[in-house]
């Protein structure tokens, strides 16, 4: 009997999770949690409540029970792979060991940003939605602070592009047949990652998987009143998917917002202190996983 869920899409935050969450959602074998990051084998981790500005709904979110976490696939018909996208699971250290009590067989993707830019393209993400209102470099400065005071992780810019620990974690408790790594640069070609996911996970890797859309960009919205028209519920917005055809009128939504939103450059110098802070982790993981990450060394944005 099959043990659900056999997937784990395992972030990092900010590295195309999402644009892979919803084109593996399109394939008729791969079922994926309609809760796209319950976060369940972290969760021990978290308080009742954390505590940072627009913290309330994640903390709702988040599944703390086994029989909640079981729900979440109790729709699977004949799907054989069904997985789920929590981000946060290469940040809590025993979070592997968890995942491979529940299904050993589980096999476990992770995408790996520049960390610095990850680190930025968070900050952008909490700007977009109106919850950031420090610079950068005043962000990064309180980031200790809002750790100890029960800020989510995405609030932790500089803590989350630590990869090395982690992913040599996961490689050790799943092995190289169970654990594959793609760096975000990868996503250039989203067809050929999706073909290299599907066959790692045993499937036709031939099935049309639409890449056209960008999920969950950062930035800052130009027009925010109308971005936020757009990413939130509304009462039109049903009607308009009830009664427009659902490909073109979701591909045209996230098209306008990804145009709304203007991309500002990190200032050069915080980018030369990021590089130096993840020299040493960068080299390491380069030595793991077998690819060349020089270009992450080069401090030109």
């Amino acid at each position: 009997m099959s043990v659900f869920p056999n997937f784990f899409l395992v972030g990092a935050a900010k590295s195309g999770t999402s644009s892979l969450y919803h084109y593996l959602r399109q394939h008729p074998e791969v079922y994926m949690s309609p809760i796209k990051e319950p976060h369940f084998f972290c969760s021990h981790h978290f308080p009742a409540r954390f505590t940072g500005p627009g913290d309330e709904e994640f903390s709702l979110a988040a599944i703390r029970r086994a029989d909640q976490y079981r729900a979440l696939f109790q729709s699977i018909q004949t799907e054989t792979v069904a997985g789920e996208a929590s981000v946060f699971y290469l940040c809590y250290p025993d979070t592997a060991l968890r995942i491979h009590a529940w299904n050993p067989q589980a096999k476990v993707v992770a995408i790996l940003r520049h960390p610095a830019d990850r680190a930025f393209s968070a900050y952008m993400h909490l700007v977009r939605d109106g919850h950031e209102t420090l610079s950068f470099e005043q962000a990064l400065d309180q980031e200790d602070a809002r750790m100890a005071a029960g800020y989510r992780p995405l609030w932790w810019y500089r803590r989350l592009g630590l990869y090395s620990d982690a992913i040599d974690h996961y490689r050790r408790v799943f092995g190289p047949s169970q654990f594959k790594v793609f760096l975000y640069e990868d996503f250039q070609d989203p067809s050929q990652v999706i073909r290299e996911t599907l066959a790692f996970l045993g499937l036709n890797p031939d099935v049309p998987i639409d890449t056209r859309i960008r999920h969950n960009a950062s930035g800052v919205p130009r027009l925010r009143p109308l971005y936020r028209f757009l990413q939130q519920p509304h009462p039109v917005k049903e009607w308009a998917k009830r009664v427009l055809p659902q490909g073109p009128s979701s591909r045209a939504s996230h098209w306008l917002k990804n145009r709304l939103l203007a991309r500002p450059q990190m200032r050069p110098q915080t980018r030369q202190a990021l590089i130096s802070f993840y020299r040493a982790d960068i080299l390491r993981l380069q030595s793991l996983i077998q690819r060349d990450l020089t270009s992450w060394l080069d401090d030109t944005p």
